[in-house]
């Protein structure tokens, strides 16, 4: 059976049954016109600070990073290339690699930060950001400087770790040159246009007369003309397997890709972004509600399509943010709304669990279909752990599904691209995918060194990943993985797998936790302190600590267990602990990945 997502007539997307994978691929132009963000222009830009410089000397650059999966160290990269090829003397420096108080004596920084999840910025910023806010950074009037944000506009602290260091800069003293660009996840193009202007900016205010700035081939431009986010790879579903049991309250299913003529390389640790499409039900009731004729023409950029198949397709309708709700303020001017657009703790209530259809019930307005679309954002791809390794799985690339669905305001709802895998597509359907790399959650360059994975739920794919690179390298290092679910009967996921493993003595060890198998809830930080002098004589030994799974109860859970493990066993008080774990961290042996 197939799933269609739209026609040729109105340049949707589908996942079809077809002989051929290039008949979709011409059918489906997605390199020029896809999730393409707007060019960057940038505004007027205040100069505090004009230092006297001789023209022939070469202009002192510093850039800064913060990384959590790489995309900003790639910027900081590319910017580094083009700054050196146009003639300035840069230097680059991930941020925790830096000497904070030098700072003071850079004439110009650049800065380049990603958010995470709920405005945590890179483990590897924090201290940089602690120094600066703190009473040992001394003025930096003389400093003059910019900074690159990346985050998701899904998220309410959007690009939340830059602003923090660009008002942190402010207070400092520093002179903002060019005001703080924030980038949404497809971000590339704002990135490219970013570098140019900046670097023209710096020029002129170091009195070099402003020029073109260097043409450097770079990873993203080598990576434009293979597939990409923008440019998705349509890859054939090869197989679909319902991993949770007949009895699990959570439908979970491993599903396999074929991506043989792609030319995808990925490492364990990594991701794959999947272009999903909203639920139906969803789509109808927008409809309904507001009486629009769903074969009304819109414009997407430099799309023409029907709204229906927009808002199917191509439009965020699911996942309601403060920024489509700014929109919907600034395009109706409801009072109702500016007050709760004006209350952060009432808006952030108001923003969980709810979507497009709830604000449009709660917020009815008399609109027109180009004036709905204008409101709402590209539908993002969502990115799932690969639970496979190419060392095994040449061809194909596994992900581990578990589909969202909850009740709530009498309305069933659904996960966007979750439901699309497990409900939606079947085995032989072909969907939009694209690798996305993951620098900040890897294996030990040491493939003998001990790992200890810790991952409860869907948390666990990665690791069946770095479990099979590890058995197609025939390698042959410790490793000890706790897993954590609801019950052991259903919920035990790969099962098989990591029993297999154990037998064959690649995994090393394997510590279970089922909360609800018994009348105390059990769970894997509770597995953890039931092995805390062996955990700790690990650590000590030099092995790599991995923790994947829910970021608000699980990773922080797991955590402060770890650190009351070191403070006991280590002997240490609680910030000594704490310190343990963060030099852990800045040696790459504590990585955490979670959603």
């Amino acid at each position: 059976m197939s799933n269609t997502f739209g026609s040729e007539k109105n340049n949707g997307f589908r996942a079809v049954d077809t002989e051929s994978v290039a008949q979709q691929k011409k059918q489906l132009d997605w390199i020029n016109n896809h999730l393409k963000g707007e060019n960057f222009i940038p505004g007027k830009y205040f100069v505090h600070a004009k230092p006297e410089n001789d023209e022939s000397e070469k202009i002192h650059l510093t850039i800064l990073y913060g990384t959590h999966t790489g995309h900003s160290e790639d910027i900081a990269y590319r910017l580094f290339d083009v700054a050196e090829a146009s003639g300035f003397d840069a230097e680059i420096f991930l941020m925790e690699e830096y000497n904070y108080p030098d700072v003071v004596k850079a004439r110009n920084v650049l800065m380049i930060l990603p958010t995470h999840g709920e405005g945590d910025p890179p483990v590897n910023s924090v201290d940089m950001l602690a120094f600066l806010r703190g009473e040992e950074c001394p003025s930096l009037a003389e400093v003059n400087y910019a900074v690159l944000a990346l985050g998701d506009k899904i998220y309410k602290s959007f690009c939340k770790a830059g602003v923090d260091f660009d008002e942190v800069m402010k207070e400092r003293g520093a002179n903002n040159i060019l005001p703080i660009v924030k980038c949404d996840v497809d971000y590339e193009e704002d990135a490219s246009n970013w570098i140019n202007t900046i670097l023209q900016v710096v020029r002129e205010i170091n009195g070099v007369e402003s020029g073109p700035v260097a043409k450097v081939a770079d990873k993203s431009e080598a990576k434009a003309s293979g597939y990409s986010r923008q440019n998705p790879y349509f890859a054939r579903v090869k197989r679909k397997v319902r991993l949770s049991g007949e009895d699990s309250r959570k439908d979970v299913y491993h599903v396999e890709l074929d991506i043989a003529d792609s030319g995808f390389t990925y490492e364990p640790g990594d991701n794959v972004g999947v272009f999903g499409n909203n639920p139906v039900e969803l789509v109808t009731g927008i409809l309904e509600f507001t009486g629009l004729d769903g074969q009304a023409e819109v414009s997407l950029k430099d799309w023409s399509l029907s709204l229906e198949t927009a808002l199917k397709n191509r439009l965020e309708i699911n996942i309601l943010t403060s920024h489509i709700l700014a929109g919907y303020h600034e395009l109706t001017n409801q009072e109702v709304l500016g007050k709760l657009l004006s209350n952060q703790e009432e808006l952030d209530e108001y923003l969980y669990g709810h979507d497009v259809l709830d604000m449009l019930t709660d917020f009815p307005a008399k609109l027109t279909a180009s004036q709905l679309v204008s409101v709402l954002p590209e539908l993002s791809p969502r990115l799932y752990s690969i639970a496979s390794s190419q060392k095994v799985f040449l061809d194909e690339v596994h992900i581990t599904v578990v589909a969202v669905r909850y009740r709530n305001r009498e309305r069933d709802r659904k996960g966007t691209c979750s439901t699309f895998l497990t409900d939606r597509i079947e085995e032989g359907s072909w969907i939009p995918v694209f690798v996305d790399r993951n620098l900040g959650f890897k294996m030990p360059e040491e493939l003998e060194a001990p790992m200890i994975m810790v991952g409860a739920g869907t948390g666990v794919a990665p690791y069946r990943s770095f479990i099979q690179q590890r058995k197609g390298e025939h390698a042959h290092g410790e490793s000890w993985l706790f897993f954590g679910d609801q019950h052991k009967k259903s919920d035990y996921l790969y099962r098989e797998d990591w029993e297999t493993y154990r037998q064959q003595g690649i995994l090393t060890q394997l510590s279970l936790a089922f909360s609800r198998d018994q009348e105390h809830k059990v769970y894997v930080q509770h597995r953890m302190l039931e092995k805390s002098k062996e955990l700790y004589n690990w650590l000590q030994k030099g092995a790599y600590l991995y923790v994947c799974g829910d970021k608000t109860h699980m990773a922080h859970d797991v955590h402060e267990t770890l650190k009351a493990i070191v403070a006991a066993e280590g002997g240490l008080e609680p910030d000594k602990a704490e310190d343990f774990l963060k030099e852990l961290k800045k040696q790459k042996r504590y990585q955490i990945d979670v959603y």
